[in-house]
């Protein structure tokens, strides 16, 4: 190279030194307020994640009832006079999803529901996410509202609840029916495992509530069902992104969802010490239901019945409610 060249790109490089080194610390300080600013949203989330923000008012009105218990608020339905029954929704899950047989057997029996703790417009105050938590809100429930010897019904985290209390429960002539339960497995997403996670879990739920919530429980919802029409399936889907999004539902939902295995680990082995009647419903598709652990159930649990359902998913109660109804009938004759 000419040496006139090499002194000419020696020089320039020179030249530019200055503006690359500027143009570095520029880089660097732009790199440093965003991750600043990223941090100062993660507090501010992580701060309003334990606020109320994003959740539906615990509110007495003409709609919700509530019953105080401890520190705790539970929304309760009760419709009709007579023999008792008492229905336990799932996770997430709310009052709403019995509204396909409470009306009907409420002409002949007393029906309760309720918002179990941190669903629906329920409070979760001191709530541990826990079967056992649960079991002990029942009966608390049972003995505040007088309920006498009540047919107990859950369903899917709910059946999980009855069958706690056919191992744990003292009180006596309990019959209970199971609708679709995980009773010996579960595996939680890893969506819920981040939702649950110390201090920043209540952050990301609300973070998710608006964002991501809305579309998971359209395809979570859509998938549970095997024969309603796409029409009422979308009604189902729009009532439930209501009630499901709300940030303490999805935190409960995830608690509830990594406690599970061990909940159900810690009660299984006592299955067959149950004396107490028990009709497990579950469906036919072992893919959409959980068909396979209400079998075992009733291998290991001499005094209970199965009754598998031919087209129905999960949600059985709302998929085929005169078959429900006419099963409880049945048992509370």
């Amino acid at each position: 190279m000419h040496p006139f060249k090499t002194q000419n790109v020696t020089a320039y490089s020179a030249a530019l030194a200055p503006i690359r080194k500027m143009n570095t610390n520029k880089i660097k300080r732009i790199i440093k307020y965003c991750f600043s600013a990223i941090g100062i949203l993660l507090f501010i989330i992580v701060l309003l994640g334990y606020t109320n923000l994003g959740n539906l008012p615990i509110k007495e009105n003409q709609k919700n009832h509530f019953l105080t218990i401890g520190s705790e608020k539970i929304r309760i339905s009760q419709k009709g006079e007579g023999k008792d029954i008492l229905l336990i929704h799932g996770t997430p899950g709310s009052i709403e999803d019995w509204n396909g047989i409470i009306d009907s057997l409420s002409k002949d029996y007393r029906v309760t529901a309720f918002d179990r703790l941190g669903h629906g417009f329920s409070s979760s105050n001191q709530y541990n996410y826990h079967i056992k938590d649960n079991a002990i809100l029942v009966e608390n429930l049972i003995k505040q509202l007088g309920l006498k010897s009540p047919l107990i019904v859950g369903h899917s985290y709910g059946g999980s609840i009855v069958a706690f209390m056919a191992v744990n429960s003292e009180l006596k002539n309990i019959e209970y029916i199971i609708i679709d339960s995980p009773l010996y497995k579960y595996r939680p997403s890893n969506i819920y495992k981040l939702v649950a996670t110390p201090i920043l879990g209540k952050g990301i739920a609300l973070f998710s509530s608006y964002t991501i919530a809305n579309n998971q429980i359209k395809d979570g919802v859509s998938s549970l069902f095997k024969s309603l029409e796409k029409e009422k399936i979308n009604e189902l889907v729009k009532e439930r992104q209501i009630i499901w999004s709300q940030p303490k539902v999805i935190y409960s939902k995830s608690k509830e969802s990594i406690n599970y295995l061990n909940d159900l680990n810690s009660i299984s082995e006592k299955y067959k010490n149950i004396n107490s009647k028990i009709t497990l419903i579950t469906g036919k598709d072992s893919i959409n239901t959980f068909k396979n652990d209400c079998e075992k159930f009733n291998q290991e649990v001499s005094n209970s019945e199965l009754i598998i359902l031919e087209n129905t998913g999960h949600y059985i109660q709302l998929e085929k409610p005169s078959t429900v109804i006419k099963i409880i009938k049945e048992r509370m004759k």
